[in-house]
């Protein structure tokens, strides 16, 4: 085990950077370096943002990034989530022995019913009736339509791409899929000019430098990236 922001700060120091400088190379707050050389984790505004920003920090120095990673992972692991309590309500049983006994006595109820009507016979007397010849009615033909042809189904329209772009100066990105609990799709720093574009249907995305962004649904622009800090946006 090695101190993570002793080492940090000791290789800004050798370099004859101070952390306004670091600030303008890795575009993280220069009170978030500073935490992270105190080892102040839990002055950062999350587990992923601590992950990120020793990445970005180390990388920038000029240091073994994964070393950091993997060091502060072993101190701090992801934690598991909780299994949700659900509360069970107790089952409405009917009795069965009630079903039993009420089948029972309707069954003797219909029996009695049954045993006790009688069926007369009332002679019917014929009366001759003189012979009608009916005309017989002449049906068209049934009209046999033809059946009409089933149209396949049409396919969904392939989802538009999010189109993110460093257009103003470098950015950290996080993105998953969905949502913030999602798979990891892409996290790195984009630096000024390059482009990702990702065609899931949903996307969680966190960005460390808003300002310095633009983001594209297709051909329309997603807003909601205003502000002064980390920015979390779904697309």
């Amino acid at each position: 085990m090695f101190e993570i922001g002793g080492s940090l700060a000791a290789a800004r120091q050798a370099q004859g950077l101070g952390l306004p400088e670091v600030e303008a190379l890795t575009c993280i707050r220069a009170k978030y370096l500073a935490a992270l050389e105190a080892e102040r984790f839990a002055a950062l505004p999350g587990r992923a943002y601590a992950r990120a920003f020793l990445r970005t920090y180390a990388s920038a120095l000029g240091l073994e990034a994964d070393r950091f990673v993997d060091e502060y992972d072993a101190r701090f692991p992801e934690p598991e989530e909780e299994p949700l309590l659900t509360h069970g309500f107790p089952r409405r049983t009917f009795p069965t022995r009630l079903v039993v006994i009420a089948a029972a006595v309707l069954g003797v109820v219909a029996f009695v019913a049954w045993s006790g009507t009688t069926t007369s016979h009332t002679p019917t007397t014929s009366v001759a009736r003189s012979p009608v010849v009916e005309r017989a009615s002449v049906l068209p033909p049934p009209v046999v339509q033809s059946p009409r042809p089933v149209s396949a189904p049409h396919p969904p329209p392939p989802p538009r791409p999010l189109v993110i772009r460093a257009a103003g100066g470098p950015c950290w990105l996080l993105v998953r899929r969905a949502s913030a609990t999602g798979t990891v799709l892409y996290e790195a720093t984009l630096q000024q000019g390059q482009v990702v574009r990702f065609r899931a249907p949903r996307v969680w995305v966190r960005f460390g430098a808003p300002w310095n962004v633009t983001v594209t649904r297709g051909t329309r622009p997603v807003h909601g990236l205003s502000g002064t800090g980390p920015v979390d946006l779904v697309a």
